[in-house]
């Protein structure tokens, strides 16, 4: 039987911790985001600031940061964002 190198084992055991918090934060996120019945898999910005409890300007540094906004062709100034994205950006960019 081979001994483990106890910084192996514990780098090994805190991968696998931060691993299972950032699985538990994407079920929550999304089911927080999806408790609502909706026909299509986008958010509103509006509804995005109230879901997540965040500003404006905040979810304008989100877009900055890689959050794809997404715009209806015709002229108008609704903003909306594909449920998973949103879910995927705020789980990785804890």
């Amino acid at each position: 039987m081979s001994e483990f190198d106890p910084l192996t084992t514990l780098t090994s055991r805190l991968i696998a911790e931060e691993v299972i918090k950032r699985v538990n934060e994407f079920d929550k996120l999304q089911a927080k985001l999806r408790a609502t019945e909706r026909v299509l898999p986008y958010i509103s910005k509006q509804e995005t600031m109230r879901d997540l409890d965040i500003s404006d300007n905040t979810l304008t540094k989100f877009e900055h940061n890689g959050l794809k906004r997404y715009q209806p062709d015709y002229k108008t100034s609704l903003v909306y964002y594909l449920i998973d994205d949103v879910i995927k950006f705020i789980v990785q960019a804890d």
